[in-house]
């Protein structure tokens, strides 16, 4: 017969096809099948090294998302910022020109023009390109489709050996002569097994499935089998080898590469490419606050605009013979101010539960206790606080919160008369997942935040918020109480914090980095119940936070706040600049040492001149020995 590719190819360069076109038998069958065990080696060897690779590019494509996604999405948030607040000056400017040529409509009249609105964009922006070019694929895993599976010989060898088994043990026989044929034929199928002959077998099965007897094999029908695998498997190996080559050129591979490079030299990509991207976004934050301010006068401007139009149409106009104007009246871009309901960003469920944990402050506060400590663990992120991370701890925070109130039941009791927007289940939260006391549905949390607003549920949430922290002894005031958690600073650095909840004094401070969660991930809401106060001073631009216990902030002096600069700045990343040569500045206005800096607006920290390093230049300062605590 004639041989169909590859077989002809790899007989001809054997020299063991004749003239005629005829293969010589046995030696061409022994060479097809010694070719199938190349092409089956070589396909093996693909698969593995796909394997192999795709995992490594998942692997680190999870890190690089695990490590940079926040980064790249605040680089995108800020970049989004800068084009709204763009787009929002540019459409005020153009507000101000249409206001001083504004002229009263005739009854009826419509308005001519394009609709100011349409500088500020509609819908939800893109992320910005150049941001989503840094991020590697998922998976190390195109769109390109899935490279063929092949299975193993001995797997192959089993699964026809045991199909055939089926159809032709003796056992299935019906009389005497059918039992000897099929015992003959499992021989066969018994001695193909045993030397592994796979060619052999798949056209005994191919056969006895067509209902033929399966009959001796001629050479030309176990070269034309051997022939056809071939062929298929080298499809398969040349269909392996572009998804290896196309692995190979994607830009996970390539940023992979350029890591394993950065190491080799002492470097770390992520970290580098981190404190870039932070670097980047802080610009563009700082260039956000800037354009705000330019906001405010642009927006001034067009008040001013407004006035002097309607003053000058009052002029034009007979006295008390017209109607008041207002070339604001029925602007698209400026609307009429009314009170901003954070209900309406929530569902109807959510907005149900606020009503209710509203009433209930007064009728069952210990409901609304349970609540807010479900609330509060839910949004701690993956890793709650320690107090939450076994069930005694549950128990014990429960039991500090439920002392106020006489019929509160124990945590156990309250589990099994839960309200209906509080249940057992389980939670994934990033890679965790989490189980144990939750809200009903992730939508009702926003119904938690907006009761929190109400001064009776915000007395119960601060109560339940303080007793999550870790119980520690203040060595202080001697009290054993359950330690708050601050940002000592936050801005240009980030310094965590525990301090006692009775006289302020701060019993550990801590980095972190990475994800935020836990009881650091419950900072705002510490800051938002009056547990915490911050006090804010901006150091060339930057805003530099400092929280602390309320009383202490209420008494907080210039003096000290130069002194908590220094504490936690100057002398940690030796800043050769002592306290007294900071100026606390309140508008343009210096603070005397003993001036209270509650109330006084923005502040400002300012080198004296002549003290050392000017505003900027201690900013910069500053910041590089920041980044470098970052490196290896």
């Amino acid at each position: 017969m004639a041989l169909v590719q590859p077989g002809r190819e790899l007989l001809r360069r054997e020299g063991l096809v004749r003239a005629g076109g005829e293969a010589e038998p046995g030696r061409a069958t022994a060479a097809l099948e010694a070719r199938l065990k190349e092409v089956l080696e070589e396909v093996t060897r693909l698969d593995l090294e796909i394997e192999e690779l795709s995992l490594a590019l998942a692997e680190f494509s999870r890190r690089w998302e695990q490590g940079l996604g926040q980064s790249f999405a605040d680089c995108a948030r800020a970049d989004r910022l800068l084009r709204r607040l763009k787009a929002l000056e540019d459409a005020l400017v153009e507000e101000s020109l249409r206001v001083r040529e504004a002229e009263p409509r005739r009854p009826g009249q419509r308005r001519v023009g394009k609709a100011a609105r349409s500088h500020l964009g509609h819908g939800r922006e893109e992320e910005p390109r150049e941001a989503e070019a840094r991020r590697p694929e998922a998976t190390g895993k195109g769109p390109s489709s899935e490279p063929p599976e092949v299975e193993a010989a001995e797997i192959a060898l089993k699964r026809v050996y045991r199909r055939l088994a089926r159809l032709l043990h003796p056992d299935l026989a019906q009389d005497e002569a059918e039992r000897a044929k099929l015992s003959d034929l499992m021989a066969r199928v018994n001695a193909a097994y045993a030397r592994g002959d796979l060619t052999e077998l798949s056209l005994m099965a191919e056969r006895v499935g067509a209902g033929e007897p399966p009959g001796e094999l001629t050479d030309e029908e176990r070269r034309s089998h051997l022939e056809a695998r071939i062929a298929n498997l080298q499809s398969i190996a040349a269909s392996l080898r572009r998804e290896r080559d196309r692995l190979l050129r994607s830009d996970t591979e390539r940023l992979r590469a350029e890591a394993a490079a950065r190491a080799r030299a002492g470097g770390d990509l992520v970290e580098e490419t981190r404190a870039d991207l932070e670097e980047e976004a802080t610009a563009a934050y700082a260039d956000a606050l800037k354009r705000l301010a330019r906001l405010t006068r642009v927006a001034r401007e067009l008040a001013r605009a407004r006035k002097d139009r309607m003053r000058e149409l009052e002029r034009r106009g007979p006295t008390g013979a017209r109607r008041a104007f207002d070339p604001l009246g029925e602007s698209e871009l400026v609307r009429r101010g009314a009170a901003r309901l954070r209900e309406r960003r929530a569902t109807a469920a959510a907005r149900e539960l606020a009503r209710s944990l509203e009433d209930a402050a007064r009728s069952a506060p210990w409901e609304v206790g349970l609540s807010c400590l479900a609330f509060f663990a839910e949004v701690a992120g993956g890793r709650p606080p320690d107090t939450l991370s076994t069930a005694d701890g549950w128990a014990a925070a429960w039991e500090t919160v439920r002392a106020a109130w006489d019929d509160a039941p124990d945590l156990a009791r309250c589990l099994t008369r839960l309200p209906r927007h509080l249940t057992l289940g389980a939670r994934s939260s990033g890679e965790e997942v989490l189980a144990g006391l939750q809200l009903a549905a992730a939508d009702l949390a926003a119904g938690v935040e907006i009761a929190l607003e109400r001064p009776a549920v915000a007395r119960i949430g601060a109560a339940v918020l303080k007793a999550l922290g870790p119980r520690e002894a203040c060595a202080a005031c001697g009290a054993l109480e359950p330690a708050l958690h601050l940002h000592r600073t936050r801005g240009l650095d980030t310094l965590h914090g525990l301090v006692c909840s009775g006289c302020g004094a701060v019993l550990r401070s801590y980095w972190r980095y990475g994800e935020v969660d836990g009881l650091e991930a419950l900072a705002p809401h510490f800051l938002k119940l009056g547990l915490v106060a911050e006090v804010t001073a901006s150091l060339a631009g930057t805003a530099l936070g400092f929280q602390m216990l309320p009383a202490e902030a209420e008494a907080f002096t210039a003096d000290r706040l130069r002194r908590r600069f220094a504490e936690l700045y100057l002398v940690p990343y030796q800043i050769p600049l002592a306290p007294g040569a900071v100026l606390v500045l309140a508008g343009q206005t210096a603070l005397g040492s003993a001036a209270r800096v509650a109330g006084r607006g923005p502040l400002e920290l300012v080198p004296k001149p002549g003290a050392g390093p000017t505003g900027p230049e201690l900013l910069e300062l500053l910041r590089g020995r920041i980044e470098r605590r970052f490196r290896p």
